[in-house]
C-alpha cells in the first residue's frame, strides 16, 4: 500500500484536494482493495483554508510529517507574482524537513502553483519540472535554477512528477497510478470518471493577457502597441526602436520580465486575435491571415496548428 501525504497550503484550490483524493478512492475501489491511503497536511496548523472559503481538517502539520511512500504537493489559487513569492516565505522554516522527507519518499509529486513551494526547499534543483504556462515568467525571476519546461502537460523526471494546473493534474494522477498499478487499471479509472487524455502540450491554452502581468511599463506599452498594430511587419528591429533599446537588451528584458521572446509574443497575440476573427467573423482564412500579419497563408496554417493542435478549418466547425 502507497502512503500519500497530500500537503494543502493556504488558499488552495479545493479541486486540487478533493480531486486528487477522488482518484485515489476510486482507483482502490476499482482494483478491490485499497492501493492508496492519505492523510491531509497542513503547513503551519492542523487545517486548510481553501480559495473559495472552505476549511478543511488536516490530519498533521508539515512538521508532524513522517516518511511517507508518495508526498503530493497541491497547488493554491494564483493571485500574482509577489503574492506567490511572498507565499513562497512560508516554505523556508522547513526546508530541511521538505528535502529529508522528499529524499525519503518513493514519488515526490507537485502540481501548478505548488512546484514553487516545493522549489523552495531546494530539493527541485536536479530535476527538469513543469508547472502552469503562466508562471513562465515568475520561475525565470524568483527561480532561474530550475530547470522548468511550462510546455508540458506533465512531466516525470526520475522520482518527481509536476504538472500545471487545474485538468492537468487529473491525467498526472491517471499516470500516476499506471506507472504504480498498471496500465489495466488507469485505463479503467479514465473510463469512469471520464477522465480525457489531455495533449502533451500546454500551448493552446495560452493566452497573452498572462504575459501581461508585470510592472516594467516600458513593455507594457510595447505589448499594446504590438496589439493595435499586428498587420504590420513588426521585427525585432522596429520593436527595439519603438521604446529606444538595443536588440539584444529588448530580448533581455522581454525574457526576464515577460516570459518569452519578443517574436514569440507576437505570434501568440497574432494568433489569438486570429482565433477571435475566426469565431466571430465571416472572413476567408487569406483575410484572417492578412489581418493579423501573415502574408503567407500556408506559413498561417502550420503555424496555427502547431500552437493549437488542431487546423484553422476545424477550429472555426466548432464555432459555426
Amino acid at each position: 500500500m502507497y502512503e500519500v501525504a497530500i500537503i494543502c497550503p493556504n488558499n488552495a484550490l479545493a479541486t486540487g484536494i478533493t480531486g486528487v483524493i477522488d482518484i485515489l478512492n476510486v482507483a482502490n475501489t476499482l482494483a478491490g482493495k485499497q492501493i492508496f491511503s492519505w492523510q491531509l497536511v497542513g503547513i503551519e496548523e492542523r487545517k486548510v483554508f481553501t480559495s473559495q472559503g472552505l476549511v478543511l481538517p488536516c490530519d498533521k502539520k508539515l512538521a508532524e510529517l513522517d516518511r511517507v511512500d508518495v508526498m503530493l504537493w497541491v497547488g493554491s489559487q494564483f493571485q500574482g507574482s509577489q503574492s506567490l513569492w511572498k507565499s513562497c516565505q512560508a516554505y523556508k522554516p522547513f526546508k530541511a524537513h521538505i528535502v529529508q522527507l522528499s529524499e525519503q519518499s518513493e514519488h515526490v509529486i507537485a502540481t501548478c502553483t505548488a512546484v514553487s513551494y516545493l522549489a523552495t526547499s531546494g530539493f527541485l534543483d536536479d530535476y527538469k519540472v513543469t508547472s502552469s504556462w503562466w508562471l513562465k515568467s515568475f520561475y525565470q525571476r524568483y527561480f532561474a535554477q530550475l530547470n522548468v519546461s511550462q510546455e508540458k502537460i506533465f512531466l516525470r523526471d526520475g522520482k518527481v512528477l509536476t504538472s500545471g494546473a487545474a485538468q492537468c493534474y487529473f491525467s498526472m494522477m491517471v499516470y500516476f497510478v499506471e506507472q504504480t498499478c498498471g496500465a489495466a487499471l488507469a485505463d479503467e479509472l479514465s473510463s469512469w470518471l471520464a477522465i480525457p487524455q489531455l495533449l502533451t502540450s500546454q500551448q493552446s491554452y495560452m493566452q497573452i493577457g498572462a504575459f501581461e502581468m508585470h510592472r516594467d511599463e516600458r513593455l507594457l506599452s510595447l505589448q499594446n502597441y504590438i496589439k493595435k498594430n499586428l498587420s504590420d511587419a513588426l521585427t525585432l528591429d522596429t520593436l527595439a526602436q519603438q521604446i529606444n533599446l538595443s536588440e539584444r537588451t529588448l530580448i533581455r528584458r522581454f525574457q526576464k520580465q515577460v516570459g518569452l521572446s519578443p517574436t514569440q509574443y507576437v505570434r501568440l497575440a497574432r494568433l489569438e486575435y486570429a482565433k477571435r476573427l475566426l469565431r466571430t467573423t465571416r472572413m476567408s482564412v487569406n483575410e484572417v491571415a492578412w489581418q493579423v500579419g501573415y502574408q503567407d497563408v500556408g506559413s498561417f496554417k502550420r503555424v496555427f496548428k502547431a500552437q493549437y493542435g488542431k487546423t484553422i478549418i476545424a477550429y472555426r466547425q466548432h464555432f459555426s
